[in-house]
């Protein structure tokens, strides 16, 4: 979720150790991993934790297997401490909590010699950690202990103190964000931590600063205390969110996995469109979207749908680095169409208050339509290359399938169903789960009670599965769970240094006045912190940057969000980051760079639709006629778009053809409320993009094709 939860285990967390993990500690993180699992479902379901006990345990324990399984260098072995490992980081945890824990009465009172004691063995012990890799993994797990066991243990004289902190509370404080930076490094790398740390400088160092970005600059200790006890730093919109939200729905995507309900959401849509023309292709648009619009991660999408898919696309002849970016695109798509969204709608609501339940709503037709030109390009593409779809005697009729596996659409309904009933989203999955759950084990029962009528599932939900479909949820939150904290310290500093409205400020300043400037200027802010941040990280970050500036210009609320949630989404397509074009690409034995660019060139629906956010009421701004108006003549658009992105409709476009469909999409992309000079509204050029659109189609029906020069970019 991210947007967004890495690839499921089958694929290996990018860079873990999980797999060399000792017996021993192979237990203790499957164990770990189950506690988080098996807590995230209860608060989700019927337990009410207290909120600050929830964020607080669910960072410690993501903090301590992301410190167990990720090493200090990439692809560096994974080795059991030995006993001088056990004993100097215990040296150092211990003397290091007692140094803090006497901070205040030292600053007070002065040092004894309990303290020089206290001050001389952790030096000692210190020393030794940072000379043994094994040792410094236990003592910082013991430091997160530590800092944590002393937050929930003083929360309730934190509450009645507020601003009144003790050299304790700094030092523990400073603990917990090196803590959050080192954590960040060891899932994601280096970007977040140096993101992390310049906002950190700039909290401090702010009156250097020029022009509208200074301020007047904060102390160190007002900084870190701030970072950790705030409500807007280490704990909180992201992490909220993910132990609130995010965590639950990445545990339903494993239950689906381990269910079979993956399987199901590839063999429908590939009854469905497996025999048109490219239909391998159509059936990666259709199963990303299925699949992609619960497990709310387009990473794990393009692992779970594109192992089959992309092998399927290459055998009727899609290139690779097609099939691949084919794969990409569509899972970019699963992403963006509701419930899930990732993690973003979960974000949008908590800071928006706009219910959950209407984000779904608004979402729902923008992101169909950029489904809809993904399908449409796939298509051309495969009339392009004259690409079949299989054969039939190897695929089952739709209802056949349906038949077969109709049980798998009740947890998406139950999910629905609980959703637009009014339920909270976490309880909502928690009852998505469940159904899986008892659906699996009806089955297991009624083919041992009729054997020769049912058939038992191959993927049974017991005891083991159970653990394995929490120890995979687990797994598949670290990487973004990882960096929640260190984006916390990032929305920390510009809500303590009021950066949301200085940047605000410049934006609008830069952009003259012009919204369509403005808009173009946070499209390049996205891709620079895409290549640095995960897509909700990234969405977060610039929301809280760019959101005020386009309030400014008069854009609604829901609108603004929406257009930085859709343009966060580019890293995954646009090089040279374009991390799913990667995961694509190692799926499809394609060059990543190829795969990356013929990503950017099928997904353009990505950057007009926030075009149609800011200037139409797609997303039920408007009247109702207004909005049903501008969602008829999006969807021409989108046709005519898709088929000038390609050069072909019928058949393939020549010159006049080609600026022609271009000029049709411009028009009905238009606001239907533009006045134009001489008395023309957008609403007339709307009917007359469309007319041009059917004209233009009737022509190549009616003309043969002929040798002639495309416009189109060949991938």
């Amino acid at each position: 979720m991210t947007g967004e939860a890495q690839p499921p285990a089958a694929a290996g967390v990018t860079g873990s150790c999980r797999a060399q993990l000792p017996r021993v500690w192979s237990w203790f993180y499957q164990g770990c991993a189950v506690v988080l699992g098996g807590f995230a479902l209860w608060s989700a379901g019927p337990g009410i934790p207290e909120e600050h006990f929830q964020l607080s345990f669910y960072t410690v324990l993501t903090w301590t297997l992301t410190l167990l399984i990720f090493p200090e260098r990439r692809r560096a072995p994974w080795h059991s401490p030995n006993l001088l490992d056990w004993v100097t980081a215990a040296a150092a945890v211990g003397c290091g909590a007692a140094a803090i824990l006497r901070a205040e009465r030292v600053a007070q009172a002065g040092a004894a010699g309990a303290d020089w004691a206290i001050w001389a063995g952790g030096i000692l012990a210190a020393s030794l950690v940072l000379l043994r890799p094994r040792a410094r993994n236990l003592a910082l797990i013991g430091l997160a202990i530590a800092c944590f066991v002393y937050y929930e243990s003083q929360f309730d004289e934190l509450i009645v103190r507020p601003g009144a902190w003790t050299r304790t509370d700094f030092w523990v404080a400073v603990v917990a964000i090196v803590l959050a930076i080192e954590v960040a490094r060891r899932g994601l790398g280096l970007w977040i931590p140096a993101v992390a740390l310049v906002f950190l400088a700039y909290a401090h160092f702010g009156y250097l600063m020029p022009g509208e970005l200074s301020h007047r600059g904060s102390t160190i200790e007002q900084i870190a205390n701030y970072t950790l006890y705030s409500q807007e730093g280490i704990f909180g919109v992201m992490t909220s969110v993910m132990a609130n939200y995010v965590l639950v729905f990445i545990f339903l995507g494993a239950f689906m996995a381990h269910s079979g309900m993956g399987r199901f959401f590839i063999e429908l849509p590939l009854a469905i469109a497996g025999r048109t023309a490219g239909g391998p292709a159509k059936v990666a648009v259709l199963a990303s979207a299925l699949f992609g619009s619960i497990s709310g991660s387009s990473l794990a999408n393009i692992v779970s749908t594109g192992t089959f898919t992309i092998p399927l696309m290459k055998r009727v002849g899609f290139r690779p680095h097609v099939a691949g970016a084919v794969e990409n695109t569509a899972s970019l798509g699963g992403h963006l169409l509701p419930p899930v969204m990732g993690s973003g709608a979960f974000v949008m609501s908590e800071i928006t208050g706009v219910p959950y339940v209407e984000i779904m709503a608004i979402a729902a037709v923008p992101a169909l339509l950029y489904l809809l030109s993904i399908g449409i390009i796939v298509h051309m593409e495969a009339k392009r290359h004259g690409i079949r779809g299989m054969e039939p005697g190897e695929l089952d009729r739709p209802i056949v399938v349906l038949r077969r596996g109709w049980f798998h659409l009740v947890p998406f309904a139950v999910l629905l169903g609980f959703l637009i009933a009014g339920y909270s989203p976490d309880w909502c999955a928690v009852m998505a789960i469940g159904s899986i759950v008892l659906i699996n084990w009806a089955r297991v029962a009624l083919a041992a009670l009729t054997p020769d009528k049912f058939e038992r599932p191959d993927q049974v939900l017991g005891l083991r599965g159970i653990r394995d479909a929490l120890i995979e949820g687990t797994e598949n939150s670290l990487v973004v769970g990882s960096v929640a904290a260190a984006i916390g310290i990032v929305v920390g500093v510009v809500a303590l240094t009021g950066l949301g409205l200085k940047m605000s400020y410049l934006l609008v300043s830069l952009s003259a006045g012009s919204l369509l400037l403005a808009l173009a200027l946070i499209a390049v802010a996205s891709l620079v912190l895409g290549m640095a941040l995960p897509i909700t990280a990234s969405y977060l970050v610039l929301v809280v940057l760019a959101g005020p500036a386009l309030q400014e210009f008069g854009v609604a609320l829901i609108a603004a969000h929406m257009i930085v949630f859709w343009l966060s989404q580019d890293s995954n397509i646009t090089p040279p980051v374009c991390l799913g074009a990667y995961v694509a690409a190692s799926i499809a034995v394609a060059d990543p760079w190829k795969t990356g660019w013929t990503s950017f060139r099928f997904a353009k629906m990505l950057y007009v639709m926030p075009l149609l956010f800011a200037y139409t009421p797609i997303l039920m701004t408007g009247t109702p006629g207004e909005t049903v108006w501008t969602m008829m003549t999006a969807t021409a658009g989108t046709i005519a778009f898709a088929g000038w992105t390609m050069g072909w409709l019928h058949r393939g476009t020549s010159w006049p053809e080609w600026l022609l469909l271009g000029m049709a999409a411009a028009m009905c992309f238009l606001p239907a409320a533009l006045v134009l000079p001489g008395d023309l509204s957008g609403g007339q050029l709307n009917v007359l993009g469309v007319l041009a659109l059917a004209a233009l189609y009737a022509w190549q029906r009616t003309r043969p094709a002929r040798a002639i020069a495309t416009p189109a970019i060949r991938g």
